[in-house]
């Protein structure tokens, strides 16, 4: 597990959650600052009347207290379960408008499927991007996107609408999903775990996929915060001279039901109320 602070290079709205999924974006527009603004603010407004509707599974935006130079905002996300809240500031720079952005969760979460970075896009996105302006229609060129570790910036995940994300009785996990039956943890972090197959993620890109691989040993008492388990990851480059990446004893976990491999990891310095989930989904050395 990542810690998931928020972006820093961009100033964030505050969040409620001491670790939570977030995204900077720095762009620049091709158009006036007041036409950018502009846009943004009918786009929000245009929910209510049908001019506009948010592509990324249906969220509903609304004005927050905004300042000259800056606007504020927050977005639910279609199945009311989820709140962001978003900033922007806008420069001037010739006939271009630079714009400074950051949308953060207000709830306990590392991974966010792009959500964040999506919160910010889809106010900005021209025709060219494959969005629908209101008022006026500019292009965009994203010098940076930064979300924070474990979130996403894949915007092709922006113009989507998932069936199962809108469905208000939507939950994860699933209903009827569980963890392994009778789980022996002991045999489980017993050996050293290679991974043999890993999706490459902001932590762990494909520039360090080589040698991965993960060990665990039980404290012999828990931690001040809880943890039970001492957890120990390992990746190198992949290139010569194949520099380690190594958390040393900086991970710990916290057994939440050892029979049903449930366990809950983060560093070893938060509170273990901000670990996250890690569940043994099966396990067979047959």
């Amino acid at each position: 597990l990542a810690v998931a602070p928020m972006a820093a290079a961009f100033p964030c709205p505050s969040s409620p959650s001491f670790v939570h999924a977030s995204c900077g974006v720095s762009v620049t527009a091709a158009a006036g600052c007041d036409k950018v603004m502009s846009e943004m603010k009918a786009r929000v407004n245009g929910q209510s009347s049908g001019a506009w509707h948010d592509p990324h599974n249906n969220g509903i935006y609304s004005s927050l207290d905004s300042s000259e130079g800056q606007l504020n905002f927050q977005r639910v996300t279609g199945n009311k379960k989820y709140t962001d809240k978003l900033s922007f500031t806008f420069t001037d720079k010739g006939d271009t408008c630079e714009i400074s952005g950051c949308s953060a969760s207000q709830v306990f979460s590392v991974a966010d499927f792009s959500t964040n970075y999506c919160n910010l896009r889809m106010l900005y996105c021209g025709s060219a991007d494959g969005c629908k302006p209101v008022q006026n229609d500019f292009t965009s060129t994203e010098n940076q996107v930064d979300p924070s570790l474990g979130a996403g910036k894949d915007p092709s995940a922006c113009l989507k609408t998932t069936e199962n994300f809108l469905a208000k009785d939507s939950q994860c996990p699933p209903k009827g999903f569980d963890t392994i039956q009778e789980f022996n943890l002991e045999s489980f972090i017993s050996k050293r775990w290679w991974i043999q197959q890993q999706m490459a993620v902001k932590y762990l890109p494909k520039s360090q996929n080589r040698c991965v691989y993960a060990e665990y040993k039980l404290r012999d008492k828990k931690s001040f915060w809880g943890y039970d388990v001492a957890v120990h990851n390992h990746a190198e480059n992949v290139t010569a001279p194949h520099a380690p990446y190594d958390s040393g004893n900086k991970i710990c976990a916290k057994i939440v039901d050892k029979a049903r491999g449930k366990l809950e990891v983060a560093p070893c310095f938060l509170p273990s109320i901000a670990a996250g989930p890690y569940w043994v989904i099966d396990y067979d050395e047959a």
